[in-house]
């Protein structure tokens, strides 16, 4: 279970925004400066555990990966839809990241969401309304639980290297 403080965008958040590598070249300098072109308080406000809850089109743009999110305390994801690149080097990563159409409609700025995987469900704890989370398919799932695709090859490439 994922429960944490929302920081609601809009539609079309890109990945020049979400981490100016152009400008600033370090992780520290990346972290001062995350959307700060959408919303300027925001890298200095940001807190360990909140969730990132936007519309469509999220992470568009360049392969830039969303790292910087997880490394500003980032806890989760929520989406009404999402770049695929974006969505795939986000569950690389592995961070979680969700598609949930409907999340716009149920949480505001500041609001608690809670994301209950195992149940498919993403819940605004104030109001109760929610939306659901579909289920990935298993092999984004063992990404997950081996955390991170580089860590799921390096252990199928052991598993395999111990049968020959």
């Amino acid at each position: 279970m994922i429960r944490g403080r929302v920081w609601k965008f809009g539609d079309s958040v890109d990945t020049d925004s979400i981490n100016p590598f152009y400008l600033y070249h370090t992780m520290e300098e990346l972290k001062k400066h995350t959307l700060e072109s959408f919303r300027p308080e925001f890298p200095k406000e940001v807190q360990p555990g909140d969730i990132i809850v936007a519309g469509r089109n999220f992470g568009c743009g360049s392969h830039r990966p969303g790292l910087v999110l997880r490394e500003v305390g980032i806890a989760a994801i929520v989406v009404e839809s999402a770049s695929r690149l974006f969505l795939r080097n986000t569950i690389a990563l592995p961070m979680p990241i969700f598609v949930a159409r409907g999340i716009s409609d149920i949480v505001q700025d500041a609001e608690i969401l809670e994301i209950d995987y195992p149940s498919n469900i993403a819940r605004n704890v104030g109001t109760g309304a929610s939306v659901a989370i579909p289920r990935f398919p298993p092999m984004i799932e063992q990404i997950y639980e081996y955390g991170g695709l580089p860590q799921l090859a390096r252990q199928r490439y052991l598993a395999e290297k111990a049968v020959r």
